[in-house]
């Protein structure tokens, strides 16, 4: 049996290591879940270029630059290098858009340059809302954000989630870009 003083002991070593395990962990990530997730942004600034999209892309990546906006990110057409965002006929293979890093950072979990695809195969002809909703879902990656489904979006309006078309960020959402930005 142990003495009570060495169960003191025992418990403050226990604290100090997950105390030392916490400070060497990265910082948290505005995952939602956990999928998706293409890396935390280098920083909170955000360099978007578009590469001869069409309108209805265009229009995608404008509302997607704007919800960011709505953040501590700050998202802008002006300078190059951390979003390259491009749209062509992918094909029919289960998805309307595709956010990947492109050039990971040499810290890791972070993401230097993201690279955003909008699929025309898939989107074209949809209205111009699902092309809204699919910008802002699209650079919610870019922020670090992944997937939400109904049963952590209760109020149905994210447009992370991948079930419906919100064409908005949520409060949550909003809160998750911040806190790791």
């Amino acid at each position: 049996m142990r003495s009570p003083l060495t169960t003191v002991r025992i418990a403050r070593g226990v604290a100090a290591a997950l105390v030392a395990l916490c400070a060497t962990a990265p910082a948290a990530v505005a995952d939602h879940g956990g999928t998706a997730l293409s890396g935390r942004p280098d920083n909170a600034k955000h360099y978007v270029d578009r590469n001869d999209l069409t309108s209805a892309a265009n229009a995608a990546a404008v509302h997607g630059v704007a919800q960011l906006d709505r953040s501590d990110m700050d998202a802008t057409f002006t300078g190059s290098g951390d979003v390259e965002v491009y749209d062509g006929y992918y094909g029919d293979i289960g998805w309307y858009g595709a956010t990947n890093c492109q050039t990971p950072s040499t810290r890791a979990g972070v993401c230097d340059v993201y690279r955003v695809r909008f699929n025309l195969t898939t989107m074209d002809g949809l209205s111009l809302s699902k092309w809204r909703s699919l910008g802002c879902h699209e650079f919610g990656h870019t922020a670090g954000l992944g997937h939400r489904y109904y049963y952590d979006d209760s109020n149905d309006n994210s447009c992370m989630r991948i079930e419906i078309w919100p064409e908005n960020y949520d409060t949550h959402d909003l809160n998750a870009i911040n806190a790791t930005v």
